[in-house]
């Protein structure tokens, strides 16, 4: 089967362990795929989706650490979309329960349709802006541990 969607450096944001992240979410996105259009079974796709719902919140906990520990300046806006992502996952996982078949494809088109414009526009932007300010996950993990530990 095809992908659904495919990582190119068209995607890459320049941070190294972002894109990372969004390689594999973008891996998780086909696995979901070929769950839904290869006819597993309702556990086998729930155990995709709850994997991929985890992986993603992982992933912006990443996202939102960086913002503050650089003062990203549209940190609130951005972290609002991660929240409603959140909360239009949490709305499809409940309707996964009476309507496994119709959900789940809905998810997919979804996810996929969020996560590359949410790429594509948004974390771009974070990204431009990290790179502005010289990151690198030492000077990140430098920052952090100054900030926790004086």
């Amino acid at each position: 089967m095809k992908e659904f969607i495919t990582w190119s450096d068209e995607l890459s944001i320049g941070v190294k362990d972002v894109d990372d992240q969004h390689r594999k979410l973008v891996g998780m996105l086909n696995d979901l795929n070929v769950a839904v259009h290869g006819g597993w079974g309702k556990e086998a796709r729930i155990k995709v989706i709850n994997d991929l719902f985890e992986y993603t919140r992982i992933h912006f906990a990443t996202e939102e650490s960086l913002m503050g520990i650089f003062s990203y300046p549209n940190s609130v806006v951005h972290k609002k979309q991660h929240v409603d992502l959140i909360a239009m996952v949490n709305k499809y996982l409940h309707q996964y329960e009476e309507y496994p078949d119709k959900s789940s494809y809905d998810l997919v088109f979804f996810l996929n349709t969020w996560l590359a414009e949410h790429i594509m526009k948004d974390d771009k932007l974070l990204g431009e802006y990290l790179v502005k300010k010289g990151l690198s996950m030492e000077a990140a993990q430098k920052s952090w541990f100054k900030r926790v530990f004086g």
